[in-house]
């Protein structure tokens, strides 16, 4: 969450929102959130062209049309904001050209955003990269919250996946900071795999692989005991579940369970080859979860397009 609250800023990518009513939705979403910490609001708008639209000669009468599209989404979005009467005087707005990704970092770098929240992820086509939300997850120097269904205004149930990492206790003290603000009850969970393989020196027989004993459940006693003393919870009811399980898939199971209002979870902003074998649990819940995320960059995360 933003280290200045009156400060905090709040970017977003309206292209799923296809209609003045959707749009109109999805600013709730950010507008309760900006009342509660006196934050302000900037809609990012991004126009995705094909390539050949973007080529130099172009006719005038392609140039006319992306213009009329950019003062046509500039009217949606001003619509919305008007509609805001809430919170219209910290509601600012923009319709930028280009590749979603790219735009929103720059606005968020340009704005010295706080947090960037766009809507999850289209699960029907197959996107390399992974779509604008996960590619964000991935690469943002600032938490991003991806709102597949709406954050209720008065949400309880904050879930807070944990694997006991010197970077986890900065995503539970966020948790517990939105639990204590909503007076709500955090939820830590923690998924192993209970057969996981690790690479050690050895000859060419055993192809550079073993497998460790099995993990049970009463392993990770001594782990949440060591996690939860660093914590400071006093002002908030809190529980604790261990599963085993696939991280991602657990994670997203959990959360249906408890109906979660909120998962609260961090990335270790892994690239190049670490990525490509690693993945991230992140993103695996971005792309399969239904209920809003809000992922939290590694501390010093230095940010590169590729």
């Amino acid at each position: 969450m933003p280290r200045e609250t009156s400060s905090a800023s709040f970017g977003t990518d309206y292209r799923r929102a296809r209609s003045q009513e959707r749009g109109s939705n999805c600013v709730g979403i950010h507008a309760s959130l900006a009342r509660r910490y006196e934050a302000s609001i900037r809609l990012v708008h991004v126009i995705e062209l094909l390539h050949h639209s973007l080529h130099v000669s172009q006719s005038k009468s392609r140039q006319s049309k992306i213009e009329e599209r950019v003062t046509n989404s500039g009217s949606d979005l001003e619509e919305i904001v008007e509609s805001r009467i809430d919170c219209r005087r910290r509601i600012d707005y923009e319709v930028r050209i280009g590749n979603p990704f790219f735009e929103l970092i720059l606005a968020a770098c340009a704005w010295h955003a706080d947090l960037i929240v766009v809507g999850g992820p289209n699960r029907e086509p197959f996107h390399l990269l992974g779509s604008t939300a996960e590619r964000l997850v991935r690469k943002s120097f600032v938490p991003v919250l991806v709102t597949g269904k709406p954050l209720s205004q008065i949400a309880k149930r904050f879930l807070v996946p944990t694997d006991f990492s010197s970077e986890a206790r900065r995503e539970a003290e966020v948790g517990i900071t939105l639990a204590d603000s909503f007076d709500g009850r955090i939820f830590f969970f923690h998924a192993f795999d209970p057969t996981p393989w690790y690479h050690y020196p050895c000859d060419e027989e055993t192809l550079g692989l073993m497998t460790l004993p099995e993990l049970k459940v009463d392993d990770i006693k001594d782990d949440w005991a060591s996690f939860l003393n660093r914590l400071s919870m006093a002002s908030v009811a809190w529980h604790v579940h261990t599963v085993a399980g696939r991280p991602a898939e657990m994670i997203v199971e959990y959360a249906e369970e408890i109906a979660a209002d909120l998962i609260i979870m961090g990335t270790h902003g892994r690239a190049g080859i670490e990525y490509i074998l690693l993945g991230s649990v992140a993103e695996g819940v971005v792309r399969r979860a239904s209920r809003p995320i809000l992922v939290i960059p590694p501390e010093g995360l230095q940010f590169s397009f590729l």
